[in-house]
């Protein structure tokens, strides 16, 4: 028989701290693949992924692994695998995304579909005879839109306010531009107004939304002859001319006085070549012996014969303006461009790095303006117009002179993909391109500024936090650890203790490791101080001027009166009243409470102190009010007990006085409040309500329903005690609370046929009760039996003392009865099984493992069937099995023993301090996953099985097969497990060692 391998396969890859990488033709070594995404180590690894990595896991799919021998690996087994069996994938990593093809091979980003994103008016007046307007667009990746007018775009316009019908306006498409015609007679001072949009879909849709729009308003100009004004420029059908090329087409951008595309079909243009014209081929338009041209039109072509430079200039016959081009012919045409890293050393954002390098090619003409670049941000939430890429030449003296370098500069942190190339467009058939290369740039960690902090004046003994903002030379917000920073405090130029400063992180909690976001300041002696906040290794310094005063407790309120249902003796939960105390300045304070005192009377006697007592209080992350230390509290409260000694039986409504007070509450110049209130009496049986009064059960069968019991408060009872059931004679009850469903239940069990009545009342008032009538039938009540839906497997071991019984169950009536098993009857096959019966629990063992008297040692199949007295049947198969036990990955946890620290989100570890915050002398603590097997084995330990892995080896360790961690230094990490593709993550605190 097969067995299966137990062990993880990724033992070699979960390695700490591995670092990411850029992917081009392949993923990297060191990926996971879980379904249809893909990450690298430490992204899995890192705690602030934790989400998105279960969410994968959740959503399913097979799990691989690439170890860092380059083999793909599945993940059960730990076989290696052909890259071919590889689903197409997103892939994620710490700087950003990418997309792989199926069977582990490089996908280009697909971008969405280009649209205009953005119009623009080029048209400056308009006229009766100069009665259109021209528009311009850049799609949603700012490169420049051909506009192909279709029905998804609409105009509309109005003269004078008044709409224009359909016929009126007319939208064409010339050049790649929008034409929009006003076709009627307008007037010189009318004012038309004209809207274009775009649509996703056809415009009269009703579902149609807007991708962009333009409107733009004209006041109609004196109506003038149209003339060609200005030639904005001229340009080539090809970015790159050598010697043998086909004849190059110039076109002149020849204007008129509104702006607008000039009619040339009168007004002629003459072309002149300035330069070169003995590179002219002699059959071209433009040649050796034709170096003057007057065309009606805007175009001309040429053909270079020899390499050098040509200069060709258009020039507007009325009027003498002009555009020049100018053109380096090659000998040789440009087919590649070499491409060499230059191997930058540091790459932060907003600095100029340089990337690459280009040597030119022997006889190909290639300038640094020739030079363009395709941007693919890799980053989620970067843009290509986030980073700037520029060609120049390296200049000097050097051999090297002639090289261009390739220079990038982001002003956002992120992976860039940049493609170098020359030609019209990127996707141009005759486009040169070099190979792409990543721009991964960081954010300067090198603190250089502090914002300029202001606090007021520091009370004595009363804490204060003030945000701190740390920047970069870029001026951009940088994170750093608390170990980084120091605030030293002054008095008169001398070093002082009479201010404590704390660093807090995000959370408020103390930093070590983690990122300072704000400082807490406690003066303990009056004076003037400065306190230098700098930064370890940076030229980060501020200088803080602190002011203390001494001020005195004034004034101390609990609130009004507490005489609601707030409090109820006997209750659980305690109820906290929050003190307000304030100075004489009239501030909000959190004094020391240490001499406080605190009294409880009902009437003239004390009661004992457990009902109220002061403590300093928090939120937690619900926003409700629970104990916490000095160190983080947000104030002090009033704590009342409602389970104490002293209340916890009140059978009245109790009004107490409690008084609060900064000394003794008999003392002439204490300072002190009192508040009445009033514990209400405890709960008692009001209401008995049960799910359903009228059963049907059989003579030693039992059914349950729900019960629900209310106090006068409206409050569900939970204690079975508080109420007595009064059996019938032909049937019997009891009432019991389920801990795990948090009700409470009442069973019914059979004892003969006939028709009963059973009475639940309230043990203390005998008049609140409830009934339920049964009926007892015979066997011919039970309609179906059938076992639990769920396939067992079952151990056989070939030690047959370590062979598995299992434990089956069944419904009957759809489970609307418990039938017990000694009145059902079971058929198995003796030879092989033992069967036994308890209560409703069937049990099977299989018998010694020989092939003669027994199962023997392979596997087996055995049908188990019930039989009611009635005859209602049913059957299920059980495989007896002697594979290795194997925890089912869906129902593995950390053992619950791990979760010390309740007031934080996640499952916690802490190294050297116990559940109480004493410190310890503890170095090392177990970290333990148990699981279900495939034989319904509860907790089979799996810690062996798993690949652990910690964030920061320098705060903990962890057994990479033990799951034992290791302190190393106060702070605080991630320790991640990865088992059979499901990952588990422990917070893990360091306390200060001893």
């Amino acid at each position: 028989m097969n067995k299966k391998i137990t062990s993880s396969a990724l033992a070699a890859l979960m390695i700490a701290g591995s670092t990411s990488f850029t992917a081009f033709a392949a993923m990297d070594n060191g990926t996971v693949v879980i379904g249809n995404k893909a990450y690298d180590l430490a992204y899995a690894n890192d705690a602030s992924n934790l989400s998105e990595i279960a969410n994968a896991i959740t959503a399913g799919g097979a799990v691989y692994v690439k170890d860092f021998d380059g083999d793909w690996r599945e993940n059960v087994t730990g076989l290696v695998v052909e890259a071919s069996i590889i689903p197409a994938v997103v892939y994620k990593n710490a700087t950003g995304t990418v997309n792989f093809d199926a069977a582990d091979t490089s996908l280009p980003a697909i971008k969405e579909t280009p649209y205009p994103k953005t119009f623009t008016n080029i048209t400056n007046a308009i006229t009766n005879s100069s009665n259109v307007v021209y528009l311009t667009a850049v799609d949603q990746y700012g490169e420049a839109f051909d506009i192909a007018t279709d029905s998804t775009y609409k105009i509309t316009a109005t003269v004078n306010g008044m709409p224009l019908s359909q016929s009126e306006t007319t939208l064409d498409t010339i050049n790649n531009m929008a034409k929009i015609t006003i076709n009627k007679k307008i007037a010189e001072n009318d004012v038309v107004v004209i809207m274009l949009q775009k649509f996703d879909r056809t415009a009269t849709s009703t579902t149609a939304k807007v991708l962009s729009s333009k409107s733009t308003s004209y006041t109609v100009a004196k109506d003038l002859a149209v003339a060609p004004q200005s030639i904005l420029a001229v340009s080539s059908s090809a970015d790159i001319v050598s010697v043998g090329d086909a004849a190059v087409t110039l076109k002149a951008d020849v204007r008129d006085q509104y702006n607008n595309p000039a009619d040339l079909s009168v007004n002629k243009l003459r072309w002149i070549v300035d330069k070169g014209g003995d590179l002219l081929d002699s059959n071209s338009e433009l040649n050796s012996g034709k170096l003057t041209l007057d065309k009606t039109g805007n175009t001309v072509n040429f053909k270079a014969i020899k390499a050098g430079t040509i200069n060709i200039t258009a020039y507007n016959v009325l009027n003498g303006n002009k555009a020049t081009y100018t053109v380096e012919v090659g000998v040789t045409k440009l087919t590649t461009i070499k491409l060499t890293s230059e191997n930058p050393v540091t790459s932060f954002n907003n600095q100029d790095i340089k990337y690459n390098k280009i040597t030119q090619n022997d006889g190909a003409v290639l300038t640094p303006d020739m030079i363009k670049f395709n941007i693919n941000p890799k980053t989620s939430g970067t843009l290509a117009t986030d980073i700037t890429p520029i060609a120049s030449l390296r200049g000097g003296s050097g051999t090297d002179k002639n090289d261009i370098v390739i220079s990038a500069k982001t002003i956002k942190a992120g992976t860039y993909e940049v493609t170098p190339y020359v030609g019209t467009s990127f996707d141009a058939e005759t486009a040169v391109k070099a190979t792409k290369f990543d721009v991964t740039t960081t954010v300067n960690g090198v603190a250089t500024i502090i914002d300029r902090i202001i606090i007021p004046t520091l009370k004595v003994n009363t804490k204060l936090a003030t945000n701190v903002v740390i920047r970069n030379l870029h001026n951009e917000i940088i994170d750093v650890s608390g170990d980084s920073v120091t605030a030293s405090v002054y008095k008169a130029g001398v070093l002082s203790d009479d201010i404590k400063v704390e660093k807090l992180d995000k959370d408020g909690q103390v930093a070590t490791t983690t990122p300072v976001k704000s400082l807490r300041f406690n003066a303990s002696a009056a004076g003037a101080y400065t306190v230098r906040i700098s930064v370890k290794d940076a030229v980060a310094t501020y200088d803080l001027a602190v002011n203390a005063e001494v001020t005195s407790l004034s004034s101390i309120e609990l609130g009004n009166n507490i005489a609601d249902n707030t409090i109820i003796a006997g209750a659980k939960d305690p109820v906290y009243r929050v003190i307000s105390v304030k100075d004489n300045k009239g501030d909000e304070i959190t004094p020391d409470i240490a001499a406080w005192t605190i009294s409880t009377k009902n009437g003239a006697s004390v009661i004992d102190s457990s009902f109220a007592s002061f403590v300093y209080y928090k939120h937690d992350a619900k926003g409700v009010i629970v104990n916490s230390t000095t160190a983080d509290s947000e104030g002090i409260a009033v704590k009342f007990d409602p389970s104490s000694t002293a209340v916890k039986t009140l059978e009245a409504d109790t009004t107490l006085l409690v008084s609060v007070g900064n000394k003794a509450i008999t003392d002439t110049t204490v300072i002190k409040d009192t508040l009445n209130v009033t514990v209400k009496a405890k709960g008692a049986v009001k209401t008995i309500t049960i799910a359903d009064t009228n059963i049907s059960v059989i003579p030693g069968a039992t059914v349950k329903k729900e019960i629900v019991i209310l106090d006068q408060y409206g409050k569900v009872i939970t204690d079975p005690a508080m109420v007595t059931v009064v059996d019938g004679v032909k049937a019997t009850a009891t009432v019991s609370y389920d801990e795990t469903d948090k009700k409470m239940y009442i069973t019914y069990t059979g004892k003969t046929t006939g028709t009963d009545t059973i009475v639940v009342k309230s043990v203390a008032d005998a008049t609140i009760k409830a009934a339920s009538n049964l009926t007892i039938g015979d066997n011919t009540n039970i309609k179906s039996i059938a076992f639990d839906a769920y396939n067992y497997k079952v151990f056989n071991s070939a030690d047959d003392t370590k062979d598995q019984t299992v434990a089956l169950t069944y419904k009957v009536n759809a489970g609307e009865i418990d039938v017990p098993a000694s009145a059902i009857s079971v058929i198995a096959d003796s030879k092989l099984v033992t069967v036994t019966k308890s209560g409703s629990i069937i049990y099977v063992k299989s018998k010694v493992n020989d092939a003669t008297t027994g199962i023997g040692d392979k596997d087996a199949v055995i049908t188990i069937s019930l039989l009611t007295p009635n005859g209602k049947t049913s059957s299920m198969d059980l495989t007896f099995s002697d594979d290795a036990s194997v925890a089912t990955k869906s129902t593995v946890k950390i053992k619950d023993s791990v979760d010390e620290n309740k007031d934080l989100d996640g499952t916690q570890l802490i190294i050297g301090k116990d559940i109480n915050g004493n410190v310890t002398k503890d170095t090392v603590k177990q970290i333990t996953l148990v699981g279900n097997d495939q034989y319904g084995n509860k907790d089979v330990d799996v810690t062996t099985d798993t690949t652990w892995a910690c964030a920061n080896e320098e705060i903990a360790t962890v057994g990479v097969k033990t799951g034992v961690v290791t302190a190393v230094k106060p702070g605080k990490t991630t320790v991640t497990g990865f088992y059979k593709g499901n990952l588990y993550t422990v917070e893990v605190e360091v306390a200060g060692l001893n």
